[in-house]
């Protein structure tokens, strides 16, 4: 058998950023599994990898393999040779695996069962920011086509975090047939997680924890104490994953009741324990589901708009989410706060003003929402009719994104959305004047910009005096004048904004 030439420069290479891998729910022998891509110099194929993150048939070896969809092309078999790799934040491999000849029929998978060690996942080489980033390059076995492509694929596991101080009273004086209880509630007072501490026959302490939200599938539970220099001691963390049944363990602390107490009179590592208190502070992190799955596609040798292919995407530039660490406790203030305000959001506790919709009647705050918007400031700080009535008539606006205009408002998040849906929120943010969120909604449009859409795009920008967007769009339609220029948007343009398509096809005759 011929040995594959992985010195080819013409590949299909995949980049795949999962972020929060560490927190999936997946139990061994389940996998997780990347956006399509479609490969046209391999006959029209969808390909796709699969990850086991804890297993695929042992707990300690990750598993990686490379799948071929049940396409609807026409060829049965396809030869190939491959590798996969986990890379560093830098673009070195990490750890990799390369193949020989492989014949690929629809529905067939080939990898590697024990590709690396679970405690690669551990690892701040392999997840900075607890993304991991995997990619497979293929290469075609007869090198009849060159095959020169680069996708990169996001995939986002949802995370929710709570924290929380727990004050176990009469501690001194707990004995085993006694349970302390606490609960997180939801804004509707729901219980969403019950925690009941108890002491063991042999002095160890127990909390058990039992999770009501349908929604959640892993926790991951840490407890601390504080010593009397106000530094932080971990004294019990462990994970839980969840199918369709109870959701409910155990975790045992490292130090017993007795050890505890002890604590209190050493000097060395004594602990607070003020009025028979003991204090705990315990970090709850949740996941429940993949939220947003991103794919495009970069053909190398075609022109493209500021983007090069980066051996890895850049974590270094990513924000540390506010998170600081306090006496040696690690905290998210902004995290906090976008929770506190984000469950008044649509909720009529202290509200003084609504907005009425369409089809609904939504309850806020003036005072946030003056805070967010010009607009909204103007209306409240002076005498005109909505201050008088209590009520603003949102009605040229559809429901969903008046609700992720609020949600944005309060909390500063923003949804990961199809591009239609960021168009809507874009006119919403210019008509209310809310600055940030129109600026964001400009950074994802240029983001997601396509062939398909940027007719669309270049229309809105020219609407709302968004320049930055239409100098984007419109540089962006000159790279893909080929393609553009004879589609039906295009035309479509045409038919209905002569202006603009004019204006952008002289910038396309200045720019030859």
């Amino acid at each position: 058998m011929a040995t594959p030439d992985y010195d080819i420069k013409s590949t299909c290479t995949f980049l795949w950023k999962i972020e929060n891998v560490n927190y999936l729910w997946l139990k061994t022998s389940r996998k997780i599994e990347s956006p399509v891509f479609v490969v046209d110099e391999l006959e029209n194929t969808e390909w796709v990898m699969h990850l086991y993150p804890r297993g695929c048939s042992t707990a300690d070896k990750i598993g990686f393999y490379l799948h071929r969809k049940d396409d609807g092309s026409g060829t049965d078999d396809i030869d190939v040779y491959f590798e996969l790799a986990f890379l560093s934040k830098c673009g070195d491999n990490l750890c990799s695996s390369r193949s020989v000849k492989l014949t690929f029929s629809k529905g067939s998978s080939w990898g590697f069962d024990a590709f690396a060690s679970f405690t690669v996942l551990s690892s701040k080489q392999y997840l900075p920011f607890n993304i991991l980033t995997a990619r497979c390059k293929i290469w075609r076995y007869d090198r009849k086509v060159a095959v020169g492509k680069c996708f990169l694929a996001g995939t986002r596991v949802a995370v929710q975090r709570r924290s929380f101080y727990w004050e176990i009273e009469n501690f001194n004086t707990i004995g085993c047939n006694d349970t302390k209880h606490l609960a997180i509630r939801s804004i509707r007072n729901e219980i969403l997680v019950k925690f009941d501490l108890n002491l063991t026959s042999e002095g160890r302490i127990e909390i058990g924890i039992h999770v009501f939200d349908p929604n959640k599938k892993y926790l991951f539970f840490k407890t601390y104490i504080t010593d009397y220099k106000g530094c932080s001691r971990n004294i019990g963390a462990k994970e839980f994953v969840w199918d369709d049944c109870e959701k409910a363990g155990t975790l045992t602390l490292t130090l017993s009741k007795s050890e505890l107490e002890r604590c209190v009179t050493r000097k060395a590592d004594r602990i607070n324990l003020m009025g028979d208190v003991l204090t705990l502070y315990c970090e709850c992190i949740f996941s429940t589901r993949i939220v947003s799955e991103t794919i495009e596609t970069i053909d190398f040798g075609i022109d493209s708009l500021n983007i090069t292919i980066p051996a890895v995407l850049n974590v270094d530039e990513l924000p540390t989410n506010g998170v600081v660490k306090v006496g040696g406790l690690p905290t998210d203030d902004a995290f906090s706060l976008r929770e506190d305000l984000g469950s008044l959001c649509s909720q009529d506790v202290l509200s003084d003003m609504k907005l009425r919709t369409n089809t609904t009647t939504i309850p806020v705050h003036t005072q946030i929402l003056g805070a967010r918007s010009s607009v909204f400031k103007a209306m409240f700080s002076n005498d005109m009719k909505e201050k008088s009535q209590g009520c603003v008539d949102v009605t040229d606006v559809d429901d969903e994104t008046v609700r992720r205009m609020l949600l944005y408002m309060y909390t500063d998040k923003l949804e990961d959305l199809p591009w239609e849906n960021v168009c809507q929120l874009h006119v919403a943010a210019d008509k209310y004047d809310v600055a940030s969120l129109r600026s964001k909604c400009t950074a994802i449009l240029q983001a997601k910009l396509s062939p398909t859409n940027a007719c669309q795009i270049l229309s809105l920008a020219d609407m709302h005096q968004d320049k930055a967007l239409k100098k984007t769009v419109q540089e962006y339609i000159i790279v893909q004048r080929k393609t553009i220029f004879s589609s039906e948007e295009w035309k479509s343009l045409m038919d209905t904004n002569l202006r603009l398509a004019a204006e952008t096809m002289h910038l396309n005759w200045n720019k030859d």
